[in-house]
């Protein structure tokens, strides 16, 4: 047994954390026993830890919080999963209507969708990323609204207060955008937020990912249309679930 009595509330909250590190899942009867003190301040140690989203707490103990790895950058991610992220850009682009306004995320898998995109006429595309402004620009049946904002440049994207302003002031008949995976209790997942939400509520919206996981619609209260593959596009061409 271990007894470090002259520990501070915080300093044994950091051992706390420490040891979680080397060992993913620790009980409040091994706090007690680690630190000489009760159960329920063993229990109040995790409660704040858990409070600052430093461990996830479980019934009679905690466990580690496994960190998502940073994104990699667009051009490194633009080589995975190539033919699936092509597939569903095509897809994609298949639902989208001449006439209409469609905004575009930033992302890899919505960069193909505008590639699909390049033949149609009298659309309108609303985007805040650079490389589909720049895949686009040409095109003599696409009207181009560039947002402004703040570059982020691992996804060669524009970010922010100004890019939210901006999207307040458009309308979209369609929201494209693309995530990194998708949780059927808790939604879509993405490093950042991504400003395409804010047109949500008022148009038809699609979720890119070249993971085979489907979409349980409602994800939040904006994006009550978000629709799964195997309701939209047919089977999923690595899976053939979706």
């Amino acid at each position: 047994m271990e007894l470090d009595l002259g520990l501070t509330g915080v300093e044994r909250q950091d051992d706390i954390l420490r040891r979680l590190r080397g060992q993913l899942r620790i009980s409040v009867p091994e706090i007690c026993a680690a630190f000489a003190v009760s159960e329920a301040t063993a229990r109040r140690d995790l409660e704040a830890l858990a409070s600052r989203g430093l461990i996830q707490r479980v019934h009679g103990g905690a466990l580690a919080i496994r960190r998502a790895s940073p994104e990699s950058p667009m051009l490194v991610r633009s080589q995975e999963q190539a033919r699936e992220k092509q597939w569903i850009g095509r897809a994609t682009a298949a639902l989208v209507q001449d006439g209409e306004t469609v905004f575009l995320g930033s992302g890899t898998t919505v960069l193909e969708a505008a590639r699909a995109l390049r033949d149609r006429q009298s659309l309108t595309v609303i985007t805040n990323s650079l490389p589909v402004l720049n895949l686009l620009v040409d095109q003599p049946g696409i009207t181009l609204i560039g947002l402004g904002g703040s570059l982020r440049d691992s996804e060669f994207s524009l970010i922010g207060h100004i890019t939210e302003q901006a999207l307040a002031e458009v309308r979209a008949d369609r929201v494209i955008m693309g995530i990194r995976a998708l949780n059927v209790e808790h939604g879509r997942r993405r490093s950042r937020i991504a400003p395409s939400c804010a047109l949500a509520d008022r148009s038809s919206s699609w979720l890119t990912t070249p993971s085979a996981v489907p979409c349980r619609p409602p994800l939040s209260r904006r994006s009550r249309r978000c629709k799964s593959w195997s309701q939209t596009s047919g089977p999923h061409p690595s899976s053939g679930r979706l």
